[in-house]
């Protein structure tokens, strides 16, 4: 049995017409996603990335043993900011 000849009978409207042989410029406009009120304070990547300072040492506070489970010498490098390895170079294609 040819599976072509048959139609379509599931998906939009738009998307049949085009697999039955009408002419589809373009899908429909999709639905218009609700309006989320933005956040006051918004960053970029660069903002955020222009905040960070390379030298900045554990604050005094923190210096705790209440908190030397959790806390590192060095603090890491925004990701960022890490270049990438060659396994990872050579999966971006």
């Amino acid at each position: 049995r040819n599976m072509t000849a048959e139609t379509l009978n599931f998906g939009p409207e738009w998307l049949r017409a085009l697999s039955s042989g009408g002419s589809v410029t373009s899908p429909p406009p999709s639905p218009a996603m609700p309006k989320y009120k933005l956040a006051e304070y918004r960053y970029g990547r660069e903002e955020m990335l222009a905040l960070y300072v390379k030298d900045n040492k554990v604050p005094e506070d923190m210096q705790d043993k209440e908190f030397a489970a959790i806390l590192q010498e060095e603090p890491m490098q925004p990701l960022a900011l890490v270049p990438l390895t060659e396994e990872e170079r050579q999966r971006q294609g």
